[in-house]
């Protein structure tokens, strides 16, 4: 979430907006996604740290943020990427702004008394609170919210759906699906969704890259990520929300979330589950993946490289 860039193999060479036929999707670990489009770019639920925060630069339009918890609507990094002359507005569910209370420390860093409302750390007038479009019968039938209809943001559109992350029937959390129109192309951040719900049929058609979080993965639950594929009916899945051992996680050793003992039998369970209903493409946190347009195809970028200068064979 640094300087515009293009990945050039191992290189990160700067690339001017008005290059930018296709567009660039980076998954930041846990929730935090980002996608540039040129003239538009947006971030999800951003959580830097080290360096990546150091070197965080307010190069977004507009952030969405899904629910309140500190690993969704991180303060630090808010304050690095919501200022400048670029940056327009910060979405957020209601909890970002009123939390449910009692206020307590959940998580450890999860000090929604202290973070909160998100205001304390983000100018007032640059935060805009956003309402579910789209609802969770199971949080009850008779509910609707004012603010909920599609926004309508110039060259993007976005509708809010219901996520689920410890929401009460009257404080909802969010998930976006943003539509690009000029470029036809949309992506659905689900937020820490838990359960599919019928009203998601109203998205159906519509999603490109679906951003999952953790919906259907554990014993007897694949059932429930099987309805949302079929619900949603998306292009593409790109699995997120989940930690590696490798180095170059972006998100440091001791922190949320929790690591996965297997990467590609990760994968591999939930590209099992999905079957032939979608495509699942399966991105490393940190790397910054180009979209060929308007085919929409990712172009898988790699090259050997020697980890030694000297062999230590011929030493």
């Amino acid at each position: 979430m640094g300087a515009k860039t293009e990945r050039n193999g191992r290189n990160d060479l700067p690339i001017a907006d008005s290059q930018m036929d296709n567009i660039f999707l980076r998954w930041w670990g846990c929730g935090a996604f980002d996608a540039r489009f040129g003239d538009i770019n947006i971030a999800f639920d951003p959580y830097l740290f080290n360096q990546n925060l150091a070197d965080a630069e307010p190069i977004y339009d507009y952030i969405f943020i899904s629910h309140e918890h500190f690993d969704h609507c991180h303060p630090v990094t808010l304050q690095k990427l919501c200022r400048g002359e670029r940056f327009k507005k910060l979405f957020v569910n209601l909890g970002c702004m009123t939390p449910a209370l009692p206020i307590a420390e959940k998580y450890g860093d999860a000090a929604f008394e202290r973070d909160l409302p998100i205001t304390k750390h983000v100018p007032a007038d640059k935060v805009q609170v956003l309402y579910p479009k789209h609802l969770n019968e199971s949080q009850g039938t008779s509910r609707a919210f004012q603010g909920s209809d599609t926004l309508d943001l110039g060259d993007i559109q976005v509708e809010t759906i219901e996520s689920g992350e410890n929401q009460t029937p009257n404080l909802p959390t969010n998930g976006y699906l943003i539509t690009h129109i000029k470029k036809n192309v949309s992506i659905l951040h689900t937020g820490d969704l838990h359960e599919p719900y019928p009203a998601l049929i109203n998205l159906q058609g519509k999603v490109d890259f679906l951003i999952h979080m953790k919906l259907g993965l554990g014993a007897g639950l694949a059932p429930r990520l099987i309805e949302l594929i079929e619900l949603i009916q998306p292009h593409y899945v790109i699995p997120t929300h989940y930690r590696t051992d490798r180095k170059s996680d972006p998100i440091p050793v001791g922190h949320w979330p929790p690591n996965v003992t297997d990467e590609m039998a990760f994968i591999e369970s939930m590209r099992t589950i999905i079957g032939d209903r979608t495509h699942l493409l399966p991105f490393t946190a940190g790397i910054e993946y180009e979209v060929e347009m308007p085919e929409k195809q990712v172009i898988w970028k790699w090259e050997w490289f020697n980890t030694w200068d000297v062999p230590p064979w011929r030493e």
